[in-house]
């Protein structure tokens, strides 16, 4: 695989602008040059996929993070954007909305209100929620791999396969074993929380994708292409959005609805070998309403209600606080801190001005500005 300086040199100046982590960034610029030439090495004669250093978040729930080093970031960085992205995304439908350039989170939401005001016409309507259980854990290599050699070349295919099987080294479980028992040391005898980290998966052999890589990423929304092509143009529910493995299709005619779960639910384990997540997939009413991302939908009196839901008030309320201490410890100038709480606020977008200029004005109160 023949790689250019230059483009490895871009890939990394766009990573090095969005790292927080500054000791990152100084420790690779010492040896720049000769880091990107390592690089460019790796990618022409072969790349054994990264070492993972793997942490938990507690925040919205227990999560394991799997970080790479700069050098393997990069590497992941350029895969993704010089090979996935130009040969793959052509294949995306525009209702796969996770993780795109114009096409995430604001652009699905977009979707939904849309839809929803052109199902207004009947006097009742359904939404279909499938959620897949565990899904970045439990993607097939081999199924994922299958796919990729359809458009992938020789060389690229090697690369790729070898981060895809990254989750097979033993270094991982037993790296994420001692963390939940750390955990379970520090917290005591809190039960809610030890059932929580019992319910973190584990990576099988052959299953699984690296949470918080940008390959990972990409991945993960591909995976599932070929079945969003079949929902849309074999089942004929047009009105459908996906964001990773969260699934909303909306259709008036709810005995369709039921029929089409069954042959979806068939689907991904015959063919894909996942599973649904039994209790967030269902078929609701239009006036009972939903939950998606991070937003609650519903028709009230032919009126379209959307709503922040309550938990992602309490995260953003959260981070901001977090924002707050960094920036008085001097981890953070006010710059950022400000940018941060303006990402925040724009979760309120489609909900409530008076929450979220309460939010602002608090925020510089407590700040002392």
């Amino acid at each position: 695989m023949k790689v250019k300086v230059n483009e490895i040199i871009e890939v990394y100046t766009d990573i090095a602008k969005h790292i927080r982590n500054k000791r990152k960034i100084h420790m690779f610029e010492r040896n720049k040059m000769q880091n990107i030439l390592m690089i460019q090495n790796w990618l022409d004669t072969g790349y054994e996929g990264g070492y993972y250093h793997i942490f938990m978040i507690t925040d919205p729930k227990y999560r394991i993070i799997m970080s790479l080093n700069m050098n393997d970031k990069i590497i992941n960085h350029y895969i993704t954007k010089k090979v996935l992205i130009p040969k793959l995304d052509k294949y995306l439908d525009k209702r796969n909305v996770a993780t795109r350039k114009g096409l995430g989170s604001d652009y699905g939401i977009k979707l939904i209100k849309r839809y929803i005001e052109e199902h207004k016409k009947y006097d009742k309507f359904y939404i279909l929620k499938i959620d897949i259980s565990k899904y970045f854990y439990s993607i097939d290599h081999e199924v994922l791999k299958g796919m990729l050699r359809e458009s992938l070349d020789k060389e690229e295919m090697e690369i790729v396969e070898k981060i895809i099987d990254s989750t097979n080294k033993n270094y991982i479980n037993e790296r994420i074993n001692k963390l939940i028992d750390k955990e379970k040391k520090r917290i005591g005898k809190n039960e809610r929380i030890i059932e929580e980290l019992e319910k973190i998966p584990r990576y099988l052999r052959g299953k699984g994708l690296p949470i918080g890589n940008m390959t990972s990423q990409f991945l993960s929304i591909y995976y599932l292409n070929k079945l969003d092509h079949y929902i849309i143009h074999d089942l004929h529910l047009k009105a459908y959005v996906r964001y990773m493995d969260d699934f909303i299709i909306i259709n008036k005619d709810r005995k369709y609805l039921e029929e089409c779960k069954k042959k979806i639910e068939n689907k991904l384990e015959q063919e894909y070998k996942l599973k649904v997540n039994k209790k967030k997939t269902e078929i609701k009413r239009s006036r009972e309403g939903f939950d998606f991302l991070g937003y609650h939908f519903r028709v009230k009196d032919n009126k379209t209600i959307v709503k922040v839901r309550k938990e992602t008030i309490k995260r953003i309320k959260r981070n901001i606080k977090k924002g707050q201490n960094e920036y008085k410890r001097g981890y953070r100038d006010l710059c950022s801190y400000f940018s941060s709480i303006n990402t925040y606020l724009y979760s309120f977008k489609y909900g409530s001005y008076s929450k979220r200029k309460r939010i602002v004005n608090k925020c510089i109160r407590d700040m002392n500005l």
